[in-house]
């Protein structure tokens, strides 16, 4: 065989295998897409059947927990222990002063720091103060316009209001009782108006022994009784308001002394919180830290869970209003 029939023959055989790679590659496409097609509707087949057996899984279990359910008509029985209402919780409609029903603290003495005549210039930095020793005081205030945020501030940081009578007019409060009652309903719905609370604790203006009452005492506090309002003075006085001035050292010291002597496991403080008692403000840290420092006393607010600290105690009476 001579070059050119060798040529020609490997010509045909190049041309020949040509052919077949590209029918080779023609079938695949043709044939490509069926079979996915074909794979892809066995994928949806296997994953039909796994949906309906899941579906019959989820079917049985709702069977099941529907027979597990109380009829709507039985009546079951729970056990739950108390639910605590602070001052400062949203209540729909009324919102009341609500404390604790188990005394935490029982077989300690209880301190409460308590303030009078405020708000004041004064009351943010008392509060401040409270705060950051993370102690709860007792605030027993008048009625005054301009202070609403103090008022607010004293309730949301979780202390007791307590009222102080409206006016602290000791000659209109005490001229009778229909006096007294009237500026008690003052103070009580000018307080819910600004802080949503209905304060149920009171301190007379000059305590409940005090000497200048052209009205009875007694009879204010049968009144209080009856509305359902419990009264508090103190048995440990600062003395910040005996004097036009009294330095800090002078207030730590009168307070630690009388804490120390005081026979009872309640003891009820008297401060005063007004624009010129800078120096009850002072000494307020230093009589905080003394009295965190002693063993088995702790400070808290004005609560109906603590005795109260009373000059004059009676038997409660009701009386017409």
């Amino acid at each position: 065989m001579d070059k050119e029939q060798k040529v020609t023959k490997n010509r045909r055989k190049r041309i020949t295998q040509l052919k077949r790679i590209i029918v080779s590659a023609a079938f695949v496409m043709l044939t490509l897409p069926s079979v996915l097609s074909v794979i892809g509707l066995m994928k949806i087949s296997q994953l039909n059947q796994e949906l309906s057996q899941t579906q019959a899984i989820v079917g049985q279990l709702a069977t099941e927990i529907s027979q597990m359910q109380p009829d709507c008509n039985t009546t079951t029985q729970t056990t739950s222990a108390p639910i605590i209402i602070s001052q400062d919780s949203v209540m729909s409609g009324t919102q009341t002063q609500q404390t604790q029903q188990i005394d935490p603290y029982e077989g300690m003495i209880k301190v409460c720091l308590t303030f009078d005549d405020g708000p004041s210039s004064n009351t943010d930095a008392i509060l401040d103060i409270l705060d950051s020793y993370g102690v709860k005081g007792t605030f027993f205030v008048n009625g005054k316009d301009g202070y609403e945020e103090q008022y607010r501030r004293i309730v949301s940081e979780g202390h007791t209001l307590g009222m102080h009578s409206y006016s602290h007019d000791y000659s209109d409060i005490y001229q009778d009782l229909d006096s007294f009652a009237e500026d008690l309903y003052q103070i009580q719905t000018f307080l819910k108006e600004i802080t949503g609370v209905e304060c149920t604790f009171y301190r007379f203006p000059g305590g409940s022994s005090n000497t200048v009452s052209d009205v009875d005492m007694l009879r204010c506090i049968q009144y209080l009784e009856a509305k359902g309002i419990s009264y508090y003075d103190w048995n440990v006085s600062s003395g910040d308001a005996v004097n036009g001035y009294m330095s800090v050292n002078s207030i730590v010291t009168n307070v630690m002394a009388q804490i120390e002597t005081v026979p009872s496991d309640v003891i009820v403080i008297l401060f005063h919180d007004s624009a010129d008692k800078d120096t009850t403000v002072e000494a307020l840290p230093i009589i905080i830290e003394n009295i965190l420092a002693m063993d088995n006393v702790v400070i808290v607010p004005v609560t109906d869970e603590l005795t109260p600290v009373r000059h004059i105690e009676i038997e409660s009476e009701t009386i017409e209003n």
